[in-house]
């Protein structure tokens, strides 16, 4: 049996089978513990917090008192590794941090979409144009684009549906699966 103290004179009395045990314990700890700088760390450690609680009194155990105080360690390393990976990614879990990223992610989508759809309304027939923007962009009524413009509601109606459909056309063909809303029409536009 290895006897890390001499309890009488309160002196501590290190050995060779010091040596196999510290062996033993590392790859004790090798379970426990990932790095190998860390499983050398703690088996010192837990040899110094034997050989000091051995200098202040009586260890019945010294081999089980070392294997738990090195697993405690080991479990207390741990603990503190885990809450510091737990407070870094609770820094980017920030509501407020999320909210902003995506409310920014969301901003750069419209502005890429309301340029796309800038483009696809420039492509379209003059008269077209002019009721889809009044309708789409300034949100007029049918029956105030049709004032607007001196046309029927009819004519209204038509120059908007051929202008949703060319722009979410347009819209797919550039880079907007999306479009703006409409779907695809099933037969080929004249």
């Amino acid at each position: 049996m290895l006897e890390l103290a001499d309890y009488n004179h309160k002196t501590v009395a290190m050995d060779s089978p010091s040596k196999e045990l510290h062996t033993r314990l590392k790859r004790y700890l090798s379970r426990l513990l990932r790095r190998a700088e860390d499983v050398e760390d703690i088996a010192q450690e837990s040899f110094l917090k034997v050989l000091e609680a051995g200098s202040k009194g009586e260890i019945r155990y010294p081999k089980a008192y070392l294997y738990r105080t090195a697993r405690n360690l080991a479990f207390n390393s741990l603990a503190r590794k885990s809450n510091t990976v737990v407070d870094s990614i609770e820094d980017f879990l920030d509501p407020d941090v999320i909210h902003q990223s995506t409310a920014l992610e969301d901003d750069v989508a419209a502005q890429r979409r309301f340029e796309l759809f800038c483009r696809a309304a420039a492509e379209l027939p003059e008269q077209c144009r002019r009721v889809l923007i009044l309708r789409k962009v300034y949100g007029f009524s049918q029956q105030e684009v049709a004032e607007q413009l001196n046309i029927s509601i009819s004519t209204v109606e038509k120059h908007l549906a051929k202008g949703m459909v060319r722009c979410s056309q347009y819209m797919a063909n550039h880079g907007d699966g999306a479009g703006v809303g409409v779907a695809k029409p099933l037969r080929k536009q004249q």
